[in-house]
């Protein structure tokens, strides 16, 4: 009975919905639990006793526990209708680490909600929310491949005010992360030396001379902006310059021909992690992705996405 009801009450289900979710009572189902089932039986006893001996004592209990039965019945819907779920931010990590899913239970009811549970297998989260209030929570839930991953499904259920009903709700956030490759241990480092048209280039990254265009990131200097070049395309390039600086190394997809592909994935997530540690200015160069040099945050995880989303 427990499969067919979950599978009956998902059947709307087919994708991550609008935020924020709201609980509304054309979505919530309840049924019996176990003991609402024997305590219906007993009624059911009570009642035919009550008939065979026309005890009027037997009708007003039997009548008393049934409109109980059915006052916690409206009770227990009024307990999930109208709350509302947004998810929060979630971040990208690496492959084999826990994925933390945050997300937002708000009551602008002017009631209190008791005995909420958010379940998501094989975790169960419980909580009370007060009127006019919202309370924040989260999912640790491990990775276990690389690319795009996504929450799922979530149950919200309760069996307030006394386990007679289950009254329950499914919900698909519109919560997403990368999920990248992991990186390979004790992989030997790029070569930071390196120089001439090897796999791994070195050049000289300074304010001497001009030698391309790059997407801006974020802390590039306004005064590097190509301002007529920016004017004719939908984004805003950055000059940039060699001389004197730092080194700048292209990170080669060929350097790996000998490796499997998630072998390959794993040592050059590696050396992106180390380029940024080294203070390194690098670029990334795989099969249809050629990714300008860079360095900082955001330049990590444009490389770093683009070798979880390979071949996926």
């Amino acid at each position: 009975m427990g499969k067919l009801a979950d599978k009956l009450s998902t059947r709307r289900l087919t994708g991550p919905e609008p935020e924020p979710v709201v609980l509304s009572r054309k979505r919530i189902y309840i049924l019996p639990t176990g003991y609402g089932v024997l305590f219906s039986i007993i009624l059911l006893i009570m009642l035919i006793g009550s008939i065979n001996y026309n005890n009027s004592l037997g009708f007003a209990l039997t009548f008393l526990m049934g409109s109980i039965t059915m006052i916690s019945m409206l009770h227990i819907h009024r307990n999930l209708s109208g709350i509302e779920i947004k998810s929060g931010t979630t971040h990208s990590v690496f492959n084999g680490e826990n994925i933390t899913y945050p997300f937002t239970i708000n009551n602008s009811n002017k009631k209190n909600k008791y005995s909420i549970v958010i379940e998501k297998s094989p975790d169960n989260i419980i909580i009370d929310i007060p009127a006019n209030s919202a309370i924040s929570t989260h999912f640790d839930i491990p990775s276990d491949k690389r690319g795009h991953t996504r929450i799922g499904r979530i149950k919200i259920f309760t069996d307030y005010p006394i386990g007679l009903f289950h009254a329950w709700s499914w919900i698909i956030p519109d919560n997403h992360c990368i999920v990248y490759p992991t990186p390979e241990n004790n992989a030997p480092p790029p070569d930071f030396e390196t120089q001439g048209t090897g796999n791994l280039l070195s050049s000289k990254k300074g304010q001497d001379e001009y030698y391309g265009l790059r997407q801006y990131q974020h802390g590039d200097p306004v005064k590097h902006i190509a301002w007529k070049q920016t004017a004719r395309s939908n984004e805003i390039l950055t000059k940039q310059f060699t001389g004197s600086g730092g080194q700048t190394l292209w990170l080669e997809w060929d350097t790996t021909d000998t490796m499997s592909l998630e072998h390959k994935l794993s040592r050059l997530c590696r050396w992106v992690l180390d380029c940024e540690r080294n203070g390194i200015n690098y670029g990334l160069r795989i099969p249809g992705n050629n990714i300008s040099p860079g360095n900082g945050h955001r330049h990590r995880h444009v490389c770093l996405s683009a070798l979880a989303l390979f071949a996926v």
